[in-house]
C-alpha cells in the first residue's frame, strides 16, 4: 500500500511539472495552425483574383459573416470575396463571400496594418510599395508574435 501511494505521489508531481509545458505547446500549435490557415486563405484569394479576372478582398468579417467589418482586428474571423471596395452581392454562379472563417481561439489575437487586403487580377496587392502586415499574437505568457506580410506585388511571406 505504501509503495502504491509513493508511485501515485511521484506521478502527480511529474504531471504537475509537465502540465504548464503542455499548455504552452498546445497554444503554440494553435497559433501556428491559425497562421497556416491565414496564409492558405490569402493564397486562395490571390488565385481567385487571377482566375476571375476581378479584384478580391480579404478582410475582417462582420457579425453576420457576409462581408467586411472595416476593422483591423481580424481575431473575429475573416472573409474573402469579390468586389472593389466591399463584397459584391452573391449569385448562384458567384458565391460571395467564398471564404468565411470564424473567430479565432480566445487565446489568439490577429491584427492587420490595413482593414483589407486587395488582390488585383494581375495578382498584385493594393498599390505598388504597400505592404500589409498581419500580426498573430497570443495572450499567454511568453507568446511570440507570428507575422504575415503581403507585399504590393502580392507575394505572401511569414516571419
Amino acid at each position: 500500500m505504501i509503495e502504491l501511494l509513493v508511485v501515485i505521489s511521484i506521478t502527480a508531481i511529474v504531471a504537475a511539472i509537465a502540465a504548464p509545458s503542455l499548455r504552452g505547446t498546445m497554444n503554440n500549435l494553435r497559433q501556428k495552425s491559425a497562421q497556416s490557415l491565414l496564409i492558405s486563405d490569402l493564397n486562395q484569394a490571390r488565385a481567385e483574383a487571377i482566375k476571375r479576372n476581378a479584384r478580391v478582398l480579404v478582410c475582417a468579417r462582420n457579425a453576420a459573416g457576409t462581408g467586411c467589418a472595416g476593422s483591423t482586428n481580424w481575431s473575429v474571423g475573416w472573409v474573402a470575396c469579390t468586389g472593389d471596395t466591399a463584397c459584391d452581392a452573391a449569385t448562384a454562379t458567384n458565391l460571395n463571400p467564398f471564404i468565411v472563417r470564424p473567430a479565432l481561439d480566445a487565446a489568439l489575437t490577429l491584427t492587420a496594418s490595413a482593414a483589407t487586403v486587395r488582390f488585383n487580377a494581375n495578382s498584385s496587392q493594393g498599390s505598388a510599395g504597400t505592404v500589409v502586415t498581419l500580426t498573430l499574437g497570443g495572450t499567454w505568457s511568453g507568446a511570440t508574435a507570428r507575422i504575415v506580410n503581403v507585399a504590393g506585388t502580392g507575394n505572401i511571406s511569414k516571419q
